[in-house]
């Protein structure tokens, strides 16, 4: 697998050579060293068309994935990754713009930001006018200040004669500094007023296409993705999460939402039995998560019934709208616990009945990870189990891991090992997803 850096110098080389772009911003060290998250190009969608197939061939080539994949009105997004042989992780995050706009307004075309565009030896760039006026209209059109860390590209471009011309025709305003004084809706109508004169046909166009793409991705699963951990305790779950977040690095490290078994749309059961006063008395011993009694079937079902409207409705409320943006969700267990670990749910009913039920009516997540090792290994880990609770686990993830959408990894040698078999499996299926979605 070729390094982040190697996987850049060649795509640039494919860019120079056949398209007109220009990175948007922290270009410094391109393409031998990426100093941001992701690396912001602006071309025409035309240009991206035609250098699609040949970016996606190098990729491939270099040993990557697409990890995940964004189409929106305004730009492309490919996260793209790979697991060398020492567990190394490397993402890499591209954004292909074809203009500056908000809710489909058009505010500044690509043609516009590759004016003056500069080569430094390895890269186009956008000049200093550029720079800033990308980043200044598009916060002031959404009602934000410009960043105080960027005021020194602020010092170099406001007073040209270029940017003024521009604020006057899209924001009716002389300058900056009166751009300044004025709030977020009425540029944004001055920007829209704009549009209309100028481009009267299509800007009612962009707008239908900004809310197919936002509804489209709201509806698409596999923007971002979602991946749950079971396994019995000893298995090594939070110590493997740490390190997956750890190698996934930038792009996902404070990209991603985490939660224990369920959404937790709705409270603990026995808190909300003993707020409703059917219950006097409630357990929170939680450092005991296996403390409880068996229950009765009734007891189960309602159980059952009572965790699933979570899952449910918090899939669609908490998991839905993190992933539809290329964010990643993680569940230190998941509705599968429920199937493989009775006791910690005290649901008490067969794990085939379980498994039917989750199919047909939980959200399945996009990856489900059996983690688990034989017995020995997790009472020498943690003795919150039996041996025979362990056993009783690890024979209901054997029947799940034939089953699909579910992978079983023994955790019995490193973490790293554990880790790196799972991001091979993601990485290779997220690319195959995300193939089909390229065209």
């Amino acid at each position: 697998m070729k390094t982040s850096s190697e996987l850049l110098t060649s795509l640039f080389v494919l860019l120079n050579d056949r398209a007109e772009y220009a990175v948007l911003r922290n270009f410094e060290g391109l393409p031998a060293r990426n100093p941001s998250r992701d690396v912001d190009i602006i071309l025409e969608p035309a240009t991206y068309k035609q250098l699609k197939r040949a970016m996606l061939e190098l990729v491939e080539s270099s040993g990557w994935k697409i990890v995940t994949y964004l189409k929106s009105d305004r730009l492309i997004t490919w996260v793209c990754g790979g697991v060398d042989s020492a567990c190394r992780a490397e993402l890499v995050q591209l954004d292909f713009f074809f203009d500056t706009s908000v809710f489909g307004i058009r505010l500044l075309s690509a043609a516009k930001l590759l004016k003056g565009r500069v080569f430094n030896g390895a890269i186009h760039h956008v000049d200093k006018e550029s720079e800033f006026l990308d980043k200044y209209v598009y916060d002031r059109a959404v009602g934000a200040s410009y960043p105080e860390k960027y005021a020194a590209i602020r010092a170099a471009a406001e007073s040209s004669d270029r940017v003024k011309a521009t604020l006057s025709e899209l924001f009716g305003v002389a300058d900056a500094k009166a751009c300044d004084k004025c709030n977020g809706r009425t540029l944004l109508l001055r920007a829209l007023i704009s549009n209309m004169v100028r481009h009267p046909f299509s800007t009612p166009l962009r707008f239908f296409r900004f809310e197919y793409y936002r509804l489209l991705n709201y509806i698409r699963s596999n923007t971002g993705f979602s991946i749950g951990f079971t396994g019995p305790d000893g298995s090594g779950k939070t110590t493997v999460i740490d390190l997956l977040l750890k190698k996934l690095g930038n792009v996902f490290r404070t990209a991603h939402v985490y939660y224990h078994f369920r959404p937790a749309l709705f409270g603990n059961l026995g808190e909300v039995a003993h707020s409703a006063g059917i219950k006097k008395e409630v357990d929170r011993d939680y450092n005991k998560p296996h403390r409880g009694g068996r229950t009765g079937a009734l007891s189960s079902l309602a159980r059952l019934l009572y965790y699933s409207l979570d899952y449910v409705l918090g899939y669609f409320v908490k998991v839905k709208s993190v992933t539809r943006i290329t964010r990643l969700v993680i569940f230190d267990r998941y509705f599968t616990d429920i199937i493989c670990d009775s006791r910690r749910s005290r649901i008490y009913l067969p794990p085939k009945y379980l498994y039917w039920f989750g199919k047909l009516f939980i959200p399945s997540l996009d990856y489900n990870i059996l983690l688990t090792a034989n017995s020995d290994v997790i009472l020498a880990r943690k003795r919150e189990l039996d041996e025979d609770g362990i056993l009783s686990i690890n024979d209901r993830i054997d029947y799940l891991s034939y089953k699909p959408g579910y992978l079983k990894v023994l955790n019995e040698s490193t973490p790293e090992d554990a880790v790196r078999t799972i991001l091979e499996h993601v990485f290779a299926e997220q690319h195959r997803k995300n193939i089909k979605r390229l065209g």
